[in-house]
């Protein structure tokens, strides 16, 4: 009674690439790893969430006693802070120009031969150009913060003053 209609894959019939009808399918080894990932990060930011704690606790007993010793053991940290910052900063300006210029040569987003957590759908064109400078955007941002960190001033410990008694 009905005859069925073929399904169009654009507004108008055959104005679409063949690319923009598929998508990557997701590989359960990345997502494997990146829930292991993930997860050991959680654990690990806990545990030194709580070392730290008690650390603070050790400081903040030791700048009642030597508050100078305690502002170079704070220094200590905030330098090993600022470097790890630093580093995994760049990691991440690195990872985001890196895809952003894959692609922009593939031309499409996830580029050829990428790999992803989830299943996607394959953007070509201006829609893949838009994600590659929206990665690209992202590692100036990081960058920016990143220099930003950098130049703040250290903090300068502040001198004990020694009330001058009448002799």
């Amino acid at each position: 009674m009905f005859k069925e209609m073929p399904r169009a894959t654009s507004w108008c019939k055959g104005t679409l690439s063949p690319m923009m009808n598929t998508a990557v399918s997701a590989d359960p080894r990345l997502r494997k790893r990146a829930l292991i990932l993930v997860l050991t990060s959680f654990v690990a930011g806990a545990l030194l969430l709580s070392f730290f704690h008690g650390f603070l606790q050790d400081i903040e007993a030791l700048a009642t006693a030597s508050p100078q010793l305690a502002f170079e053991k704070l220094s200590l940290i905030r330098n090993a802070t600022l470097g790890f910052t630093l580093v995994c900063s760049t990691a991440l300006v690195g990872l985001f120009a890196y895809i952003s210029f894959r692609v922009f040569r593939a031309a499409q987003w996830p580029s050829l031969g990428g790999r992803v957590v989830w299943e996607m759908p394959v953007r070509t064109g201006r829609r893949a150009t838009a994600i590659a400078v929206f990665l690209l955007f992202l590692a100036v941002v990081v960058i920016a913060d990143a220099v930003w960190l950098w130049s703040l001033p250290e903090p300068v410990p502040q001198e004990q003053v020694v009330p001058m008694e009448d002799v």
